[in-house]
């Protein structure tokens, strides 16, 4: 802080004056305040400092703002040191205040600047630092920060011979052009912009080249990579018109077929070698044979094990669900995700078990349950065995809710439910649920089609969910036509559970 003195001198009324004047008398007096700072400059950390004053006259103090504060926040005449407690600054910018000294009908400021934690952007490649300080480095103090690289959207650093850009994904988050054509080249690691509309990486030394998340690109020039063989781009690719490549590159979509706009970030594909349970860090089971709201009759077991049998059973790539009656009872599974999201894509490959009693789902509920339906469910695909290859989605909520009939419902007729293996699949958005079966729409569900519109009551889908499978015996709807116990035991298959999520 600079040291500097300044003299506050003022005419002091009856209301505040200094020294005694004669009885009787109103005698005005000239008063005075020195201070040894005319301003105050610190940095980000949360700190304190002093500021020395005397004064020959009664004063006050505050600072204008309450990240700053003072103490005393006044005084008499003599000498006295003002402490001045200065909080974190924890935003992104510079901020300033005012210690404001106040005497009779008088003020001074001191004015107070407080900077802002400067986190530096490392860049590896000289070439490459030299280019981005020259044009982004905004406040000349010669780093490169987050802050300044946040605002950058187009880097044209083409022909500079840079070597390296491993930072360009996680420093510049907002990039929409990127020209880094003309260099040496041989990683350009871009997955993570997608926001990026231009790319131009020709005439560099690439061998491969990841872009599957790059879906908003609609220019691209990879040509000028002789030793470039492969592309990795998003699932059903069709090159648009402004893509050119090398003759030697091919375009490889990904193993897991991802929906547009989508980038996979959960899965269980049941591979695991031999006969195992399912993962237990990706799965938890819930037990016991209440009924679960639903006058079941199944009873679910710990671990998906019933003594040393795997009712639950993890082989061929496939994991089994499997209701049998055992010790009298039929025993089955419900077991859920160990994690739960906000939004996505949710998908499962099933094969339905057969039998009147069967009840199998695919479902949702929340991760922070408190209470039904007041916090929703969500149904991806339900059947009942009495009812053969009619499979159905619905939500429910307090406004909406099957106990009184007002459930949002849809259910299709699907041939081969209960033989073969069929794609069942959610997407679920701030603003609607849909499913699907076998990428066709099942369901559909915006609050907003409705009178009642988008109110908690009818919209309690903001929160994480997590997955569930399980496999029910009777109950209200299962068993609303009676219990087959001849199709005993029953198995549920599932191929794969898959979570995908927007691509931010």
């Amino acid at each position: 802080m600079k040291l500097n003195t300044f003299i506050l001198s003022v005419l002091a009324t009856v209301l505040c004056s200094c020294g005694e004047p004669e009885p009787g008398t109103v005698t005005p007096q000239q008063g005075s305040v020195t201070v040894d700072v005319d301003r105050i400059s610190v940095s980000y950390e949360a700190q304190s400092t002093t500021v020395n004053l005397e004064a020959d006259c009664d004063w006050g103090v505050a600072a204008n703002d309450s990240w700053a504060k003072v103490t005393p926040s006044g005084g008499i005449s003599g000498k006295t040191s003002v402490k001045v407690s200065i909080e974190e600054n924890k935003t992104e910018d510079v901020r300033e205040t005012a210690l404001v000294f106040r005497f009779g009908s008088s003020r001074h400021e001191v004015p107070l600047k407080q900077n802002y934690k400067v986190e530096k952007v490392d860049i590896s490649d000289a070439a490459f630092k030299a280019y981005l300080l020259e044009n982004f480095d905004l406040d000349s103090d010669g780093v490169l920060s987050t802050k300044e690289a946040g605002t950058v959207t187009a880097i044209e650093a083409s022909g500079l011979g840079i070597k390296a850009m491993p930072e360009i994904a996680s420093a510049f988050p907002n990039l929409t052009k990127l020209d880094c054509s003309s260099n040496a080249l041989t990683e350009l690691p871009v997955s993570g912009l997608t926001a990026l509309t231009y790319l131009d990486c020709s005439d560099n030394d690439l061998t491969s080249l990841d872009i599957q998340l790059l879906t908003a690109l609609q220019t691209f020039d990879a040509t000028g990579n002789p030793g470039l063989t492969t592309i990795y781009v998003w699932s059903d690719f069709e090159e648009p018109a402004g893509f050119s490549k090398p003759g030697t590159a091919q375009y490889v979509e990904p193993e897991i077929n991802t929906p547009a706009g989508y980038k996979l970030v959960w899965r269980d594909e049941f591979n695991s070698s031999g006969e195992t349970s399912p993962d237990s860090k990706l799965w938890w089971y819930e037990t016991g044979g209440n009924g679960w709201g639903n006058n079941e009759l199944q009873d679910y077991v710990a671990g998906g094990i019933y003594e040393g049998e795997k009712i639950a059973k993890v082989a061929d790539g496939k994991l089994t669900i499997t209701a049998k009656k055992i010790d009298g009872k039929v025993r089955s599974v419900r077991m859920n995700t160990s994690e739960g999201w906000t939004y996505g894509y949710f998908e499962a490959r099933l094969k339905l078990p057969k039998g009147k009693g069967t009840w199998p789902a695919f479902w949702m509920m929340p991760k922070n349950f408190t209470a039904w339906p007041k916090d929703g469910e969500i149904d991806i695909m339900e059947h009942v065995g009495y009812h053969q290859d009619y499979v159905s989605s619905s939500i429910h909520c307090t406004a909406y809710v099957h106990s009184n009939g007002t459930q949002k419902t849809k259910e299709r007729y699907l041939k081969g439910a209960t033989d073969d293996f069929h794609v069942y699949a959610l997407e679920w958005t701030p603003e609607y649920i849909k499913s699907y079966v076998d990428g066709e729409q099942l369901f559909y569900y915006n609050p907003e089609d409705y009178p009642k519109g988008r109110t908690a009551d009818t919209w309690p889908f903001d929160a994480p969910f997590y997955l569930k499978l399980n496999l029910a015996w009777g109950g209200n709807w299962g068993g609303a036509m009676g219990i087959d116990e001849s199709c005993l035991p029953a198995v549920y298959e599932i191929d794969y559970v898959r979570v995908f999520q927007k691509v931010q």
